[in-house]
């Protein structure tokens, strides 16, 4: 199975098909998938589920799927890491919080489409709508985007049928459930590099650091250092590319020793970016 991987914090796609060309895959982060207008099924996992106008889909990384297309079907796509939301989360209830939790992390809750009544629907069309007018800029709106995301996942939590009365739900971390746990915990701790280190991620996750190396290759086809050193660079290029950070700023947010000793780690990616080329 193909295996897509994105290390930008979010991409927003929209595009009209009639035919699909995608092979079933699954991916490193999640999808929020809306569709606009068009009508076929959505195979997720082992469960094909039909689709039509208005219906919401939310993805998370062990997810795999492709669709059948009956009509011609204009879909809007919205990728992200669970780490967009981690410096706002302070500035929201603890309700939504549990929403979000519930939404992104349990996959029999993702497994299903989100059909909404006409009020909903037509607030959640408005919503995805602006999302996509800023496509072309997220680093600039990427606070404006993140607001309107929570803002669908709190429309979405009111069609859970059954919240867990615990305010957090926690998993526990074990990479018996799949890539999607790790994957998790690299996002949320991108900012920490002694997390990231093979030997506390195989503490944390009951292994070994031999086969973590190795389970992360398998399941992801990129080692383990390279993903977190990508996914850091692009998080550390979207805050370059809104020019509200100072060097010095990142260093800090990212654990490096100086601003020298980031301006060092760009120039040398630069440098493998242009012998790639």
């Amino acid at each position: 199975m193909k295996r897509y991987t994105q290390f930008k914090p979010f991409i927003i796609s929209e595009f009209e098909v009639t035919d699909w060309h995608h092979p079933r895959h699954n991916h490193n982060y999640y999808e929020l998938i809306y569709i606009k207008h068009g009508k076929g099924s959505h195979l997720l996992n082992k469960t094909k589920v039909n689709y039509k106008s208005g219906d919401l889909f939310l993805l998370g990384p062990d997810d795999s799927h492709e669709f059948y297309i009956e009509e011609k079907t204009h879909f809007i796509y919205i990728k992200f890491t669970a780490s967009i939301f981690e410096k706002e989360l302070g500035l929201f209830h603890k309700s939504t919080l549990k929403k979000i939790d519930l939404l992104i992390n349990h996959r029999e809750i993702r497994n299903s489409v989100f059909r909404f009544n006409t009020q909903d629907r037509d607030l959640i069309s408005q919503i995805i709508a602006i999302i996509s007018s800023l496509a072309n800029d997220v680093y600039t709106y990427e606070k404006a985007i993140i607001f309107q995301l929570i803002s669908i996942f709190e429309i979405m939590g009111r069609y859970i049928e059954v919240i867990p009365s615990s305010s957090v739900i926690q998993q526990q971390k074990s990479i018996s459930q799949g890539v999607e746990p790790l994957l998790s915990y690299i996002h949320q701790n991108i900012y920490y590099p002694k997390k990231l280190r093979a030997q506390h991620l195989a503490e944390e996750f009951h292994t070994t650091k031999n086969y973590i190396g190795k389970f992360f290759k398998r399941n992801m086809k990129i080692s383990l250092r390279s993903y977190v050193r990508q996914y850091k660079l692009n998080l550390i290029d979207s805050r370059l590319k809104t020019g509200s950070y100072t060097k010095k700023e990142i260093a800090s947010e990212f654990g490096f020793t100086d601003e020298s000793h980031l301006i060092k780690t760009l120039k040398k990616q630069n440098e493998i970016n242009s012998q790639k080329n």
